[in-house]
């Protein structure tokens, strides 16, 4: 019976490639040498040129070996590193990942930080309105003296109110200092009602509580000027009363407006 025939080991194999190439080399270095050996010989002592030239040469010759055997180290390194790397890359496919998971009260807790991170922000948006608002509104009540006021004429609800008034006015005492009078008045006004307005829109400006203070006091029973609120209703051919009252009372005013 025939032996069987056995595969090729290819590391044995390489091996004596190797192993039969160094010993060919050998004996061509050993071969050379002889023949040089038996060339110095028969030609006697060499000159420098030839023996530098000869050095060149080997220096050379073990150069290019040296370069050949790092490049054939390099590429078995590079195919052991390559089969390193397949083999990593299959245990890393067989592990899993874990994914995180949110939990219900997780999501619960993000959409409360949002509602009220949104309820902040309507809330800022709308005092900063209030604010804006309030400035236009004191742009638009700024105080203006009247420039369409006849300094001569009273108005009254009927002929016998409107002498009535003038009975009125012409039993009044001269007031010298009116002005004086009215400013008091006013800045006694305005220290009882700042902490209320204070209290009750906080945030303002101390410009814009001035001026809200300043139009609760037009409309104050505390205003002396109130009195002559309800004359409204012009008889201005049936009477007209001194001009010393007209001057008392737009003297007072006009002094409020300057303050």
């Amino acid at each position: 019976m025939p032996p069987k025939k056995m595969g090729v080991n290819s590391k044995a194999e390489a091996a004596r490639s190797r192993k039969s190439a160094t010993e060919s080399e050998r004996k061509d270095r050993e071969a050379r040498e002889k023949e040089e050996q038996y060339w110095r010989e028969a030609e006697g002592a060499k000159s420098r040129a030839a023996k530098k030239r000869e050095e060149e040469a080997e220096k050379r010759a073990e150069a290019a070996a040296r370069k050949a055997e790092a490049k054939r180290l390099a590429e078995i390194e590079e195919k052991e590193l390559e089969k390193a790397v397949k083999k990593t890359d299959k245990k890393a496919n067989r592990v899993s990942i874990p994914v995180p998971k949110v939990t219900e009260a997780e999501l619960r807790k993000r959409r409360e930080e949002e509602q009220a991170e949104m309820k902040k922000k309507a809330e800022e948006d709308k005092r900063r309105s209030s604010r804006t608002a309030a400035e236009e509104e004191y742009e638009s009540v700024v105080l203006v003296a009247n420039t369409n006021r006849d300094e001569s004429v009273i108005e009254a609800r009927s002929v016998e109110d409107a002498i009535a008034k003038m009975s009125v006015v012409e039993s009044l005492p001269v007031d010298k200092h009116p002005e004086k009078r009215l400013k008091a008045a006013f800045k006694a006004f305005e220290e009882a009602e700042l902490p209320k307005v204070k209290a009750e829109k906080p945030g303002l400006t101390h410009t814009q509580y001035k001026d809200m203070i300043w139009k609760l006091w037009k409309k104050s029973p505390d205003n002396p000027l109130n009195k002559y609120k309800n004359i409204n209703v012009s008889v201005r051919d049936v009477v007209e009363l001194p001009r010393n009252f007209a001057d008392y009372v737009w003297s007072i005013s006009d002094h409020v407006l300057s303050c």
